[in-house]
């Protein structure tokens, strides 16, 4: 198999097994220890099993993330389990972006269950992950991957979608107002006569 090659990683991710879609002991007593999880997977990409300090955010920060987000960060770190990953050092700086940043914006608008069950989905954490990572997919140019993440993040769909419903509504008002207008206008020329 290649490097780096985006059907292999989404089939990969698609069989992320049930214990890393539970909640986080953050939110419920049963759940993943998720700072654990995480650094455990620090310690596998950066082949720093004896590394004790990590990039995690402050407690604060760590009570912030939402449901959704953690569940996603821990599909992600069975992504990051994949053999392409192990041993990557030079990805180690870039995860917490990763996690923090991008994972946290794309959960906004994809439910964890989704990274999973849906492959347009996985295709997007798979591509993420790559491009955080300043990876090129096998097979493809810095243009391609970029295209390829682009048509299906689901942040960018969600903002296109609200910047074309909120020029929509600028059209309909300006619509409704040339009406009233028009309205208030044959009320005057009939006033008139």
């Amino acid at each position: 198999m290649s490097k780096y090659d985006v059907f292999e990683l989404v089939t990969y991710l698609r069989k992320c097994p049930d214990s890393f879609l539970k909640p986080s002991d953050f939110l419920s007593t049963d759940g993943v220890d998720s700072i654990a999880l995480v650094c455990d997977t620090y310690r596998i990409t950066g082949n720093t099993f004896l590394k004790r300090d990590f990039n995690i955010p402050t407690d604060a920060s760590l009570k912030a993330i939402t449901d959704n987000h953690w569940r996603a960060i821990h599909i992600s770190a069975w992504l990051l389990c994949h053999s392409d990953f192990r041993n990557a050092p030079v990805i180690e700086d870039k995860l917490y972006f990763f996690w923090f940043e991008e994972l946290r914006n794309a959960s906004a608008y994809v439910k964890f269950n989704d990274w999973i069950a849906d492959d347009e989905r996985a295709e997007e954490m798979v591509r993420l992950l790559l491009n955080c990572c300043e990876i090129i997919p096998n097979g493809e140019n810095y243009d391609e991957a970029a295209d390829k993440l682009s048509s299906i993040n689901s942040a960018d769909r969600h903002k296109v979608l609200k910047e074309s419903y909120e020029a929509h509504e600028r059209i309909m008002n300006i619509k409704r107002e040339m009406a009233e207008k028009k309205a208030r206008e044959a009320a005057n020329t009939y006033g008139r006569e």
